[in-house]
């Protein structure tokens, strides 16, 4: 019989866990230090998904201990050492911390003033052994999170993968504009390629936050911008799909051929200058064509329009993003 639950696994960050509290305990007692197991629970409470995470976190239970110490300080010294007074300070101290943006501190700090509390007298030992309790787990907590993994490989595969997928969008689109088969086949691998696009910035994200570097955050910028290219794109899609196939057939080739041409040139290099281009002088065709005769003709036309401008706005984003790589290069 099986007594653990089904999902049960010991993880990275459960090991590392384990190790910052250990240690913790074991360095806190070899300082002397009382209370040394408060050490060990707050390395537990500070150990984060990521480096960003717990140094950010270390940072604010630092900040936070002494916001703690000094009102604490205050009110046992004036009301005593009473259970009641704790209260009052807790009444202060927790929606002080939280109009902060430091709720991480209240918890270990909170226990670390019970030492204050039940202390007979407040010392600066006692102050210092506190601070020393706290710097100690948080350092561990820090040290155990140096070494973490690097999806820069994975991330690398994940642009080309994208890449790909539009290229193959964008040819199928051009397809469907002449047959009008597989629209909702179509639609699905849009849908496929927004959830692979969001999965890819989660990773990125992550990443980005075991990294301190300039570059760090550089496939998260390029799966950003394509989050709000395929975004975009499907309202492409969607407008394009309403459009009859036999009304403004020289509109619908024209747009086709430039469908093409994006496939042909979509790429993370590619600046973009020369697909924006295209579409201006495809716009400049439209705008020379004959009015539309027919209320259909008349809402084609205006659906194109809306197209091209959509597709303007999918091109610009791109050449923003390649301007602030560039210029982040120069730095």
């Amino acid at each position: 019989m099986n007594i653990l639950p089904k999902d049960f696994k010991i993880g990275a960050r459960t090991v590392k866990t384990v190790i910052a509290a250990s240690l913790a305990i074991i360095i806190a007692n070899l300082f002397h230090l009382q209370y040394a197991t408060a050490a060990g629970v707050i390395a537990i409470l500070s150990v984060g998904n990521t480096k960003k995470s717990t140094f950010k976190s270390g940072k604010n239970r630092l900040l936070n201990f002494l916001a703690a110490m000094v009102l604490s300080v205050i009110l046992f010294s004036i009301l005593g050492h009473s259970v009641w007074v704790f209260g009052v300070f807790l009444l202060i101290f927790i929606p002080y911390s939280a109009a902060c943006g430091m709720s991480e501190g209240i918890a270990p700090n909170a226990v670390l003033v019970t030492h204050l509390l039940i202390a007979p007298q407040i010392t600066p030992q006692l102050l210092f052994n506190e601070f020393l309790l706290n710097f100690i787990a948080i350092s561990l907590a820090f040290i155990v999170n140096i070494k973490m993994p690097n999806f820069q490989a994975e991330l690398s595969e994940r642009e080309k993968r994208v890449e790909h997928h539009f290229r193959d969008l964008f040819k199928r689109l051009s397809f469907i504009m002449a047959k009008q088969t597989e629209q909702v086949h179509f639609l699905h691998k849009v849908e496929d390629l927004e959830l692979y696009i969001s999965d890819s910035l989660v990773l990125a994200r992550t990443h980005m936050d075991n990294r301190f570097g300039d570059g760090a955050g550089a496939s998260y910028d390029y799966f950003a911008m394509r989050a709000t290219q395929v975004e975009i794109f499907r309202e492409i899609t969607e407008i394009l799909l309403q459009i009859e196939v036999t009304v403004q057939k020289e509109q619908l080739t024209a747009l086709a051929q430039l469908f093409k041409a994006i496939c042909k040139n979509y790429a993370k290099e590619n600046d973009g200058q020369a697909l924006m281009q295209q579409v201006e002088e495809t716009l400049d065709t439209y705008r020379a064509s004959d009015l539309p005769k027919t209320r259909e003709e008349f809402e084609a036309r205006a659906r194109l329009f809306q197209i091209l401008q959509l597709i303007q706005t999918f091109v610009q984003i791109k050449r923003d993003y390649m301007h602030l790589s560039q210029e982040r290069q120069q730095k």
